[in-house]
């Protein structure tokens, strides 16, 4: 034993230099190695972009702005700062809002700010790198502090311009460029509506899924750790080589130390991972260096330290002429080597991967079983990723029907799935499956709401009535149908009513229909926002009217955007509803 310990330390000393071939040696320009302190670089990384530059730009960028929340009924206020009423009040002539040109008579900025029905709000997002303008993210949205505004919920954030998160001075967000632009409506935890007394002050918290905007390009840079034209040159040659497609110039080199970046089309929508791939790209050598390398990583996957996240990237940055090197490792005892192998295999277009990485995903309790359906779902066009995908969804555990109905959409429209979309407010998808039903509801990127299973029923009798009164529903006895209508939130009147047939389906539909004429010239819906028909969902799940397992998708960006830490990761691990 202590000898293989011994030989994993050698070859973490040695990777960095193997296969230097007629390129020249380069650690010595690498500012990594030699003399007796010499710094041990891992597997997956030595040898790697990695150790020869960081990426600059990659990031995501903190952007933050202050705008106004309309529709809020009562639960607004009206106090603003001096000087913040007087930027809010020039973004909203800016942007035509209380405008005598745009036909808004009497309803002038000051009139808006002064209406309990408002509350102006601190709003924050984060735009991914290297993402084109147009593109969409998440906006959290939060009441001014020292403010008596009491609820967010039914607000909508009017346009608002986004600008980076510099400091807190007006002086500076006056000033700085506009990266992105925000609007939508308020997505607030269906969960308070239940919660206790103290939680309440939460509801001055929300989100807008999608509800960013990017107005301008990212740059991204690979910065050299230590200049040297002759690594920059060779660094822009392998990448081109791995990903410059028809001469497409990937790479640039601008300077000794400075390479420029651009993300090719095919790697568009996954900008992450063609990030994570350019980093993991191999340096010294030609080919035979790096099947070398790729070999020694074949050991190196293997030992207790080994961090198989870098040698995977490693492997699937090498391209296809490492599959059969990876092949062997398809049937390793060890776990986690079989796993990231099979993973390299497959996204690199492995036929030969496609079983092995079916046997991961449908093994109960396996470590790998969620990050092995989410890779079928990457795996486009795969017929046999598909039928393991359409049996997953009626698993009895909820985390895996999510995560397998996540991966099946990925691939583009399915029978599995029927799709409707809801007055453009969110999209609604009933999933053909079978056992107990459930509900799930996404609070980050498309708002959606997804029933596991046809014909979801809402059992009679039945009488809802949330704290709020925003809805109430009715059918006092089990053979009629159900009957729908809500509290207007300026007058306190109520609603024309609906007669609704009593499925969850139709229910939804209902509430979240946008109250415009249909062809009898009856309004259509009772327009909730997407937050509001979520949690009247919710609350008739609690109580039983709707027999199912409600679901709602954990926000794993909150808690970066509000401190403000950097990150890069978005899972989007389902949580159950509870306090």
């Amino acid at each position: 034993m202590r000898k293989r310990r011994l030989w994993a330390i050698g070859v973490l000393g040695v990777l960095a230099a193997a296969g230097s071939g007629c390129e020249g040696d380069l650690n010595s320009s690498s500012g990594l190695g030699g003399g007796p302190e010499r710094i041990v670089i891992p597997p997956g990384v030595a040898g790697t972009v990695a150790e020869y530059a960081h990426l600059a730009g990659a990031g995501e960028m903190a952007v933050r702005g202050y705008g106004v929340v309309v529709g809020l009924g009562k639960t607004g206020s009206s106090e603003v700062p001096p000087a913040l009423r007087k930027y809010i009040t020039e973004q909203m002539l800016k942007n035509r809002v209380g405008s005598a040109t745009a036909g808004a008579g009497a309803l002038t900025p000051a009139r808006m700010l002064a209406d309990e029905d408002t509350a102006v709000v601190l709003v924050r997002g984060r735009i991914p790198p290297a993402v084109p303008p147009g593109t969409r993210f998440d906006l959290y949205v939060e009441a001014l502090p020292g403010t008596q505004t009491v609820s967010l919920d039914g607000g909508v954030l009017m346009t608002t311009e986004l600008h980076p998160a510099l400091d807190n001075s007006m002086a500076t967000l006056g000033k700085a460029k506009t990266w992105g632009r925000g609007r939508g409506a308020l997505f607030v935890n269906p969960f308070l509506a239940q919660a206790k007394p103290a939680r309440r002050s939460e509801l001055r918290r929300a989100m807008i899924p999608d509800g960013g905007r990017v107005t301008r390009d990212r740059q991204i840079r690979l910065e050299l750790r230590r200049s040297d034209y002759h690594i920059a040159s060779l660094i822009q040659r392998r990448v081109n080589h791995r990903f410059g497609k028809g001469g497409l110039k990937v790479a640039q080199a601008k300077g000794p130390a400075l390479i420029e970046l651009k993300v090719p089309a095919a790697y568009r929508g996954d900008y992450r991972h063609f990030l994570e791939l350019v980093t993991h790209v191999y340096v010294p050598g030609g080919p035979e260096a790096q099947e070398r390398h790729a070999r020694q990583l074949t050991e190196a996957v293997e030992l207790p330290t080994a961090r198989h996240e870098d040698i995977s990237l490693a492997w699937e940055a090498m391209g296809r002429q490492v599959l059969p090197i990876l092949q062997p490792l398809y049937a390793s005892a060890n776990p986690a080597a079989a796993f990231y192998s099979v993973r390299a295999g497959l996204r690199l277009g492995d036929a030969a991967a496609v079983g092995p990485m079916i046997h991961v995903a449908t093994q109960a309790k396996g470590t790998f079983q969620v990050p092995a359906i989410q890779e079928l779902g990457r795996a486009r066009g795969l017929a046999q990723c598909l039928g393991t995908l359409k049996r997953l969804l009626s698993e009895d555990n909820a985390l895996l029907r999510v995560t397998a109905y996540e991966a099946l959409v990925a691939h583009g429209p399915t029978s599995a799935v029927q799709r409707e979309d809801v007055s453009g407010q969110f999209v609604l998808d009933v999933v053909r499956a079978e056992g107990d039903y459930a509900v799930y509801a996404t609070r980050t990127g498309r708002p959606k709401i997804v029933l596991f299973g046809r014909d979801i029923p809402v059992r009679r009798p039945l009488f809802y009535c949330p704290p709020d009164e925003l809805v109430t529903i009715n059918a006092f006895r089990a053979d009629r149908d159900i009957r729908v209508y809500r509290k207007i939130p300026r007058s306190g009147q109520m609603s024309e009513t609906f007669t609704v047939q009593p499925t969850a389906e139709e229910m939804i539909r209902t509430l979240g229909k946008l109250p415009t004429p249909g062809r009898d010239g009856r309004p259509e819906g009772l327009g909730l926002t997407y937050s509001q028909v979520v949690g009247v969902l919710y609350g008739l799940c609690k109580q039983g009217h709707v027999p199912a397992k409600f679901v709602l998708q954990r926000p794993p960006e909150v808690r970066r955007i509000y401190s403000l830490t950097p990150g890069m990761g978005r899972p989007d691990a389902p949580e159950e509803g509870g306090e």
